[in-house]
């Protein structure tokens, strides 16, 4: 059987496979946003040249392959493994240190449950897939982060959003049925027949009624 490299070569006799040639084959070619190119280390991996210019490579957060410096932690001089609850704190500390999805729970010198503290948002939506997810605004810790971010504002360019006819007969039915109750709403089961949320709902009414204010123009004075 013959090899694929010796194959070519009897095709064109002329080619040699030499170093030069291979190094420019294996040369990483950066199809990404400019500020990354500049930034980009290729020792590095995805993960650690994201983690070094203060993003991060996935959104649903990892589920192995990464270490934690024992050794660094106990010493003191390593990044602690999450935040810890001492005693004598407030009930508002300790909510602070709760990370998102679980809670504190109080006992007594029996056993018997006393309180349970969990976070005062627990209820909002921390997964990013989710529809109804809201990042807070926090300022970049990094500069490669805070250079894309300068960036998405200077060249930043929202498309004005439309709504149709039939889904503009649709909002106003849910106002002139429910008024500002977005939970009626959502259980409406037949106007609400796309089943949307209750912040969806509210973030399509908003934006009806900001067009319509435009299209109608400010109301006029009342004696």
């Amino acid at each position: 059987m013959v090899r694929p490299a010796a194959r070519k070569k009897l095709r064109n006799p002329k080619l040699k496979v030499t170093r030069r040639r291979a190094n420019n084959a294996r040369k990483t070619r950066h199809a990404a946003h400019p500020l990354l190119r500049e930034h980009w280390d290729p020792k590095l991996t995805v993960s650690e040249n994201y983690r070094k210019l203060g993003l991060v490579s996935r959104l649903n957060g990892v589920s192995g392959g990464t270490a934690f410096d024992v050794t660094a932690a106990a010493s003191g001089s390593g990044e602690a493994a999450g935040p810890t609850i001492e005693p004598g704190m407030s009930e508002e500390e300790i909510k602070k240190a709760i990370p998102h999805g679980y809670g504190y729970i109080e006992r007594d010198a029996e056993g018997n449950v006393v309180k349970v503290i969990v976070r005062d948002d627990e209820g909002i939506s921390h997964d990013p897939l989710d529809s109804d997810y809201e990042v807070a605004p926090e300022a970049p810790k990094k500069e490669g982060a805070r250079l894309l971010e300068q960036y998405a504002l200077e060249y930043e360019s929202r498309k004005e959003t439309w709504i149709s006819a039939g889904e503009r007969r649709i909002l106003q039915d849910f106002i002139d049925k429910h008024s500002d109750d977005y939970q009626a709403m959502f259980w409406d089961k037949q106007l609400n027949q796309q089943q949307l949320t209750a912040r969806q709902i509210q973030k399509r009414i908003e934006a009806y009624l900001t067009e319509k204010a435009k299209a109608l123009g400010p109301a006029p004075a009342t004696r």
